[in-house]
């Protein structure tokens, strides 16, 4: 055994447990790999063959009866260069969520191109651009997250400085967690939950032009976009939509910046945004809902080619506002919880 099944980092047979994640390797070796275990004082010597016996046919459970040396690469290529297949892996899930039908096509072409790609090449290396999408997908995370760090410190140096002047180096003296509280993580799991809504497909069935299935928000507001920037009467309308799906989109993006952030202003800035949310999502479903008001000005337009897809959206939809009235809730209290060391 030449890596840690826990983690894959390299080891010895020396080791008796990883050097990186702390496996029990002894264990493992003992329960999986030797054919001559520690002997139990307990056991008879047909007990501890039958035990090896199983021990092989368990073993032998994940290999297949002749190894295929395409499938090989092609599960080596998928794990040499991983951050191409993540990134890939979001672009899929963004173009399922506007076509499904486009979406697996993209998909069964990437299998084809891997399985050309693997069938040419005699050895598997990391691409490049593998790299270097991972130097860059590490330098922007840790910069977003040192900066959301250094700002913390600055507040947090600046109310020392302040309880200083004030007499209060005891107080000062105290050192600061710097892990987030429950509600902050909510918070941000709550906004995440809203991005997800918004492109993922749930509710009934319906059957469109070109599809057959569950709808997300996002491939119904641009679906219904499209069909008002078709007529010149309605181009006001379909602009209408698209800003409306881009503040719905924006918010909780702005709301998980400004949550990470964590200063005085930034959790007013996520309380004002997520309640302005709320508010916004429950007032444009009383529009919707409203016969007399719906049916006047631009949302006359929307309401009509919206009611196409009542049925399909209807869950995402009142999932969205009651995830939004509970980021607003949390939001709230994660403000008023924070503002009552500081009086």
């Amino acid at each position: 055994m030449t890596t840690c099944p826990n983690c894959g980092r390299p080891v010895n047979d020396a080791d008796k447990v990883c050097p990186e994640c702390h496996f029990n390797l002894q264990k493992y070796r003992d329960a999986f790999l030797t054919e001559q275990p520690h002997e139990n004082s307990g056991e008879t010597k047909d007990e501890r063959t039958a035990k090896i016996a199983s021990r092989e046919d368990y073993c032998q459970e994940f290999y297949p009866k002749k190894q295929n040396l395409v499938i090989q690469k092609m599960l080596q290529w998928i794990h040499v260069n991983s951050m191409i297949v993540f990134l890939l892996g979001i672009a899929l899930l963004i173009i399922m969520s506007f076509s499904r039908s486009i979406g697996w096509i993209c998909f069964f072409a990437l299998i084809v191109w891997l399985y050309a790609v693997c069938v040419r090449t005699a050895k598997i290396d990391r691409y490049t651009v593998d790299e270097r999408l991972t130097e860059k997908v590490n330098q922007v995370g840790s910069d977003l997250f040192n900066n959301v760090a250094d700002s913390k410190q600055k507040v947090k140096a600046k109310k020392r400085s302040t309880d200083r002047k004030q007499g209060g180096d005891e107080l000062a003296a105290t050192p600061v967690k710097k892990h987030f509280n429950y509600p902050q993580l909510l918070v941000i799991l709550l906004a995440v939950i809203n991005l997800i809504v918004l492109f993922t497909g749930s509710g009934a069935s319906v059957s469109d032009f070109t599809y057959s299935g569950k709808m997300s928000i996002t491939r119904v507001a641009f679906g219904l976009a499209g069909r008002l920037f078709a007529s010149s009467t309605t181009l006001i309308s379909g602009i209408v939509v698209c800003v409306l799906w881009l503040l719905i989109v924006l918010f909780p993006i702005f709301i998980i910046y400004h949550t990470l952030k964590d200063t005085v202003k930034s959790r007013r800035i996520a309380f004002a945004l997520s309640l302005i949310e709320s508010l916004f999502l429950i007032y444009l479903i009383y529009l919707m809902s409203n016969s007399q008001l719906s049916g006047t000005g631009l949302l006359k337009n929307i309401t009509t080619e919206l009611l196409i897809y009542a049925v399909s959206v209807g869950t995402s939809t009142y999932f969205l506002i009651l995830s939004s009235i509970m980021m607003t809730i949390l939001s709230g209290y994660n403000l008023l919880r924070k503002k009552q060391p500081e009086q």
